[in-house]
């Protein structure tokens, strides 16, 4: 399962899945619980790109030149 699951308006998160205490707190700060008790977190997608959220979990691409 992925720890972020974009729906285009809004990104859904699994707070379960994040080993970073402040991490879980910013997503708690600028997210909505999807239900009471949930794990994942609601966070609309405006807000995500402003804190740059979808790059935290995102690895660059290394590109090798072949010998």
């Amino acid at each position: 399962m992925n720890i972020i699951i974009d729906l285009g308006s809004e990104l859904l998160i699994d707070r379960s899945r994040i080993r970073d205490p402040y991490l879980r707190l910013l997503f708690r700060a600028i997210g909505e619980e999807l239900t009471k008790g949930s794990a994942w977190i609601v966070v609309d997608n405006n807000i995500a790109s402003h804190y740059g959220i979808a790059g935290l979990f995102v690895r660059p691409l290394l590109h090798v030149a072949a010998a």
